[in-house]
């Protein structure tokens, strides 16, 4: 049997929870019976050295703006038809209609599928242009062989939204329970790096700045944890989490939390973080289907606390601690409550946290969904076959 190509059209490799999703896909798809190659948008990013080490070659489209060129389309097209795909995959609303569009274009019509990576409670705070990109797939989705969501709130939420529910299917997310696992080798070269006590308490937030992480309700929350006795750290990592970042440096100074913030910034090994942590913090106040963070912290068998977004609080069950987003007063309490629990039962916490990452949550499992389905797809259309 031949191999079935796949290519996945996606904004850019940036670090990010889709990309990041993506690559590991990469990783650990057949390389016998899938080829892949990988079409950006815009210009690389810092994850195309990891897709190439896949065997994934990376095609940028360059494009400058937020609305392609006809010579960007162009460049799309000329990509795909000489990769010939069976599959073209999608990423994210923008990469979505992309590869509709660059499917369409070919003189063979491949599959085609899309992937929805957010939940969206609140469309109103997408920027314009996604907004119309939203509407414009909703209305295409039908044309769509098929939608994948990350989440089950972000497939009834899109369903709402007119997207075609008939065509979706939901594949969680997936974690490498060997890479991301419990070290207290990692703990102790953390808190050594940081100049801190070999017990000192750490909450971790792992996220790009941006307004919908709501970094600002997590350090008001380490500020109240803080004034009520708790003698504990911050640990924040992620796109311009950095002391150069002026709104970070400003809510930093305005928590009085000099001393306990420590900006990581960017980081590409997660793995060596997240087991240092005595809980991890996702606060974000919407768009959250289902966070690759709050996965590889539970896999390190670290009890999370998160926002009620997407499938947060299905996913994390007995492994933390939910609250209702945008609540800072319930953020700060519930950081409070699981930092002075002893020690024992954070670790109990933690523990049935890996446990429901390597029951439901397992990369091959999610590997073996994406294989099922690109070969479902592939078969049925047949190559050379002529598309409308």
């Amino acid at each position: 049997m031949q191999p079935i190509h796949v290519a996945h059209v996606i904004p850019d490799l940036a670090t990010g929870g889709a990309e990041t999703s993506l690559v590991r896909l990469l990783e650990g798809l057949d390389r016998e019976r899938f080829v892949s190659t990988v079409v950006t948008l815009r210009d690389g990013g810092a994850l195309v050295e990891i897709a190439e080490r896949a065997g994934t070659p990376v095609v940028s489209l360059g494009m400058r703006g937020r609305v392609p060129s006809p010579f960007t389309i162009a460049r799309l097209r000329s990509a795909l038809r000489a990769f010939a795909p069976d599959v073209v995959q999608g990423w994210m609303y923008h990469g979505n209609l992309a590869a509709w569009i660059g499917a369409r274009m070919l003189p063979v019509r491949p599959a085609v599928a899309w992937n929805i990576r957010q939940s969206l409670a609140h469309v109103e705070n997408q920027r314009a242009l996604t907004r119309l990109v939203i509407r414009v797939g909703a209305r295409l989705s039908r044309h769509a062989d098929r939608i994948v969501n990350n989440s089950v709130t972000s497939a009834r939420q899109h369903a709402a939204l007119g997207f075609d529910a008939s065509r979706v299917e939901v594949i969680p997310n997936g974690f490498d329970t060997e890479r991301f696992r419990p070290s207290e080798e990692a703990r102790s070269a953390l808190r050594a790096a940081l100049g801190l006590a070999p017990d000192a308490l750490l909450a971790g937030m792992v996220a790009r700045f941006d307004p919908v992480k709501r970094h600002d309700l997590f350090l008001a929350a380490v500020a109240a944890a803080a004034r009520s006795g708790l003698d504990l750290h911050a640990v924040l990592a992620g796109t311009a989490m950095t002391g150069t970042n002026p709104e970070v440096a400003r809510l930093v100074r305005g928590g009085d939390l000099e001393r306990r913030v420590h900006l990581l910034g960017e980081r590409q090994d997660i793995e060596r973080i997240m087991p240092a942590l005595d809980v991890l913090v996702s606060a974000s106040g919407w768009a959250e289907g289902f966070p690759n963070v709050v996965g590889e912290a539970m896999s390190c068998g670290v009890p999370c606390l998160v926002t009620d977004t997407g499938d947060c609080a299905a996913i994390v069950g007995d492994g933390g601690v939910v609250v209702p987003p945008g609540d800072a007063l319930r953020l700060a309490r519930a950081l409070e409550a699981l930092l002075h629990l002893p020690l024992a039962d954070r670790a109990a916490m933690g523990r049935r946290a890996r446990q429901r990452v390597a029951s439901s949550f397992t990369l091959p499992g999610c590997t073996e969904r994406y294989s099922t389905l690109y070969a479902a797809l592939a078969n049925g259309f047949t190559r050379g076959a002529v598309g409308p």
